[in-house]
């Protein structure tokens, strides 16, 4: 029998401490990896020391010891567990640089949208990507010296040694979750998601900020602090009604939607220097409301702008999902049940596949009469090579779709386009209708297919208004048409000049995309809808559908006025890490107790009508 004294220390410590010491070192490297591709500034790095960086490494050990219990060598659980880690790290560097935010988990169920999506980016290597490859390098290395110090051991261990592995394996990994997130006082705050990804993703670490989005994806709605039912009424009593209209219903204009994809204004955030015009019909309309509506991404998501746009609740409580992928849109209210609930057929289409984000399948729960995908729309008409339908062409196929809906209704029309989706290097130069005189090194080349794909989609816009005027003028039709961009190109980052605005100023110009609401008849409440303080007029995409309901002058439910009333006091919530002041500047949450009062108020009607722990009053979002 052994004693103390007979085992042999130094064995013990080289053939299994040492080796599982290196591990942990590697789970360092690990976190450093995937904090570079995060993009996570000097600032954020630093101040996740002394705390939550080891944290972040100790979570990152947490799969090499699944994978040494499984294997039972050190080397490969720390090979294997770096190459992966790598791996991860670089999808999501390319993830946020495509997308504008993290790799979550939920990304798991939009996996067949993301590879089609990256299937037409060129990924281009930069520092950070060789620093992050470079980086498994030492990680092997250790593995390497692994291998050296445990060569000499036993080739197979015993059950009972096995077991032993297997249990303190668990154990560890059981500490790690306990103490760092789970248990009753956790090194993480449980709770941290709040205005946007990089408040929790920055501060805690990317390891840490997933194990909360995975802990989310049983009940991805955050419950706002505070809440109750009755919050969400108190809220609704500051609805004065100053924004209460009512038509009978003979006079309800058709209403036509447009999500335009990456349609942006480059204007906001750099000086092009562009050889011609890029946008002169939709800067200079007559008869509309212009300004810009604030995407819930910087450089990316069509699916979030689509859902904050279409049901007006803000991703600010669903900070970790790809909604379509993700929510029970049966039931949900928006602007398909409410302009169904006055009397309107229904219609959506888009012109590409029915697979991405589930869009068939979502749409028909939020209620719409008719979907209709690339097979209903023959006119396949392209730019160059590019693969997507040009918007002209898609609109002339929408407009066939949009007449074969019933004629005695009024009718809610909604169009997600294509032509205008990444990458931007996939024509010949000789085939640019813009060129930017503005040096912008690697990315000039995509800068002017991408600039020439926008002055497409505004010639696209005129032909759409002249055929909607022709309908007016030959059938009396009345019709509102809105239009909007659902997000910046991912590369607007790269471009923008840093110095135009303060950091937080400038995110939410990157997230500013152009909108329109115009009509084929005269509108009469324009300036009720224009900012007397802010030149671009923003606001968030919540508010675009209460917006163009109040210009057809449709009754509006409570939590439109509600929207409409906030928008002249806070009229952007979801942008950067505060919120915006009508005269554009952001202003840190918590410090003006009027501001708080009205984002509170939303958030706590949003939670009622979305929220798994509240019980709904339909009446807040029934139209008056």
């Amino acid at each position: 029998m052994q004693t103390l004294k007979t085992v042999n220390w130094k064995k013990i410590f080289l053939r299994a401490v040492l080796p599982c010491l290196l591990a942990v070192a590697a789970a360092f490297i690990a976190r450093y990896q995937l904090e570079l591709s995060d993009g996570v500034t000097p600032n954020y790095l630093a101040g996740q020391w002394p705390v939550y960086a080891p944290l972040n490494a100790m979570t990152a050990f947490c799969l090499t010891l699944v994978l040494f219990a499984l294997l039972g060598r050190w080397w490969l659980a720390t090979g294997i567990a770096g190459v992966l880690f790598t791996v991860l790290a670089l999808v999501n560097y390319y993830t946020r640089d495509l997308h504008g935010s993290a790799l979550m988990p939920q990304d798991v169920l939009n996996l067949g949208t993301a590879a089609e999506v990256m299937g037409s980016y060129t990924l281009k290597i930069s520092q950070t990507v060789v620093t992050i490859g470079l980086l498994v390098v030492p990680v092997l290395a250790i593995s390497a010296l692994q291998w050296l110090l445990t060569k000499n051991g036993p080739r197979r261990a015993s059950w009972r040694a096995r077991a032993v592995r297997v249990a303190v394996s668990a154990a560890c990994i059981f500490c790690v979750m306990f103490f760092g997130y789970f248990g009753p006082n956790p090194i993480k705050p449980k709770a941290t998601y709040g205005w946007a990804w990089q408040e929790t993703y920055y501060k805690y670490g990317y390891l840490a900020g997933t194990v909360e989005a995975s802990a989310l994806m049983a009940d991805p709605i955050v419950e706002p602090e505070g809440y109750s039912d009755q919050a969400a009424q108190d809220a609704a009593a500051l609805v004065t009604g100053k924004f209460a209209t009512a038509e009978t219903a003979q006079e309800y204009p058709d209403i036509v939607l447009v999500l335009s994809e990456s349609f942006y204004d480059f204007d906001l955030v750099t000086d092009l220097q562009a050889d011609t015009e890029v946008m002169p019909v939709t800067k200079n309309l007559e008869n509309a409301v212009y300004g810009h509506t604030v995407s819930p991404h910087v450089g990316g998501g069509t699916n979030s702008s689509e859902y904050e746009m279409l049901s007006s609740n803000s991703l600010m409580l669903m900070p970790s999902i790809t909604p379509f992928n993700w929510l029970n849109l049966y039931g949900a209210n928006s602007i398909v049940s409410y302009t169904k609930s006055l009397g309107y057929t229904t219609m959506a289409a888009h012109p590409y596949t029915n697979s991405n984000y589930r869009r068939d399948s979502a749409w028909r729960a939020l209620g719409f009469d008719e979907t209709y995908f690339q097979d209903s729309f023959p006119t396949q008409e392209y730019y160059g090579d590019r693969p997507y339908q040009t918007d002209s062409a898609s609109y002339r196929d929408f407009e066939a779709l949009y007449e074969a809906m019933p004629e005695d209704q009024p009718r809610f029309a909604f169009l997600v386009s294509i032509q205008s989706h990444g990458d931007y290097d996939m024509n010949d130069a000789a085939l640019d209708e813009v060129h930017a005189a503005t040096d912008y090194g690697e990315y000039d080349e995509l800068m002017d297919e991408y600039l020439s794909c926008m002055k497409r989609s505004d010639a696209a816009v005129a032909e759409l208004m002249e055929y909607f005027t022709n309908l007016y003028e030959t059938t009396g039709r009345k019709v509102v048409l809105a239009f909007a961009g659902d997000h910046a190109p991912s590369f607007v980052d790269h471009v923008a000049d840093k110095t135009i605005a303060p950091e937080n100023e400038l995110q939410i110009l990157e997230r500013s995309t152009p909108f329109f609401i115009w009509a084929n008849y005269p509108l009469e409440n324009i300036e009720a809808a224009v900012s007397d303080t802010d030149p671009l007029n923003r606001m968030d995409m919540v508010m675009l559908a209460p917006t163009i309901a109040q210009q057809a002058g449709l009754p509006l439910s409570t939590f439109y006025q509600y929207l409409l009333e906030m928008k002249e006091v806070t009229p952007v919530v979801t942008g950067a890490n505060d919120y915006m002041t009508p005269d554009g500047h952001t202003a840190t949450f918590g410090t003006d107790t009027q501001l708080d009062q009205w984002v509170h108020g939303y958030l706590n009607l949003e939670y009622n009508n979305v929220g798994a722990h509240a019980k709904r009053d339909q009446s807040l979002f029934d139209a008056q």
